[in-house]
């Protein structure tokens, strides 16, 4: 199956408070073969052509079997979101042309399914504080309880608005993490902070601070797994030596699921948990990090990507399934996802 083609689509989502969502879909043609389609999750670029002329550049003639060799290649010379855009083309292209779905490609199901949660974030509890319990009411309206929270830098309002969420929904949601968005300079700080909180019950805590030694400080104080983000090798032997974090945070936008089902194996080894992180994924993305998740033997933690009730319109004709903060994957071949034309005419922003 030879590469012949590669359209490249810039859309744009809402989201349900009212940020917009660029990502940018690729559409892979092969001479003999069905096509794949992949996404940049979150993603712009600034000429939907100059990225295409690129991608053509780049792969055009590839055999579209060779996905580890395409994803090495791709690292070193685009962003790890377009990396990850084709990467995720490739698992569709090759599940659709050996009629399985893509976690097939990646070994099978461990699990049936992803525990998922609604992010909260804390500039939406200073702007409007019930406005933004009221996006908790919605998810559980919509028969969901998992959500996390990004801390507003003010733990009293931060503790308050936990403590209302409790008592208004009598129990009912769950608070996953409390994601501090590498926000602390001093792990003492970091530590106040997260003793203040503690009492909500988090699963664990994300991100201290950008800072090795005041990270891996905090993380050896607390009770609860501490994660970071973890892109590329380099950062995760870095987190693992310095002990910044016992917990990988791992998403496909950092070079798609080739890539980071690599990363999975280093924290097995060094024995790290590990959950899929991010939000931000339309229904390609969501249904590839679904992929990645249940096929992985080390999924620790309850996981971020909620995509299918974030977003207010997407190009699919069908959401992904999402039940009682659980997601299920697509069952048909490659990613499972339908593109409907006329929705993704309306999406559209820029093509070539």
């Amino acid at each position: 199956m030879e590469i012949r083609q590669i359209d490249v689509i810039q859309i744009e989502t809402p989201r349900y408070y009212g940020h917009i969502s660029g990502h940018v879909l690729v559409k892979v043609h092969v001479d003999d073969g069905p096509v794949g389609w992949g996404e940049a999750s979150d993603y712009r670029v600034d000429s939907a052509a100059v990225t295409a002329a690129r991608y053509r550049e780049l792969l055009v003639g590839r055999d579209a079997r060779q996905i580890t060799q395409i994803n090495e290649l791709l690292r070193r010379q685009v962003t790890p979101h377009l990396a990850s855009a084709i990467d995720l083309a490739l698992y569709d292209l090759n599940g659709k042309a050996q009629n399985v779905p893509a976690y097939q490609l990646m070994g099978g199901k461990m699990r049936e399914r992803l525990y998922v949660c609604y992010p909260i974030f804390g500039w939406q509890v200073q702007e409007d504080y019930e406005r933004a319990m009221s996006y908790l009411q919605r998810l559980r309206d919509l028969g969901h309880h998992l959500f996390r929270f990004y801390v507003s830098g003010d733990s009293d309002l931060d503790d308050r608005f936990l403590s209302d969420v409790a008592s208004r929904f009598d129990g009912q949601l769950v608070l996953k993490s409390l994601d501090f968005s590498w926000r602390f300079h001093d792990w003492q700080e970091a530590v106040r902070y997260g003793d203040r909180l503690r009492r909500h019950q988090p699963y664990h805590f994300e991100a201290p601070s950008r800072d090795l030694r005041q990270s891996a400080e905090f993380t050896r104080r607390v009770d609860l797994p501490t994660t970071w983000h973890i892109h590329d090798l380099n950062t995760a032997w870095q987190a693992i030596d310095a002990g910044a974090c016992n917990a990988f945070n791992l998403a496909c936008v950092s070079g798609g699921p080739t890539h980071i089902r690599r990363l999975f194996a280093v924290a097995e080894a060094a024995g790290c948990k590990c959950l899929i992180g991010t939000d931000q994924e339309s229904t390609l993305g969501l249904s590839a990090q679904v992929a990645v998740g249940i096929s992985v033997p080390n999924l620790d933690l309850p996981c971020d990507p909620m995509g299918s009730v974030l977003y207010t319109a997407t190009p699919a004709r069908q959401q992904i399934r999402t039940e009682g903060s659980y997601l299920y994957p697509f069952e048909g071949p490659g990613l499972g996802v339908e593109i409907d034309d006329a929705k993704l005419r309306d999406l559209t922003r820029d093509a070539a």
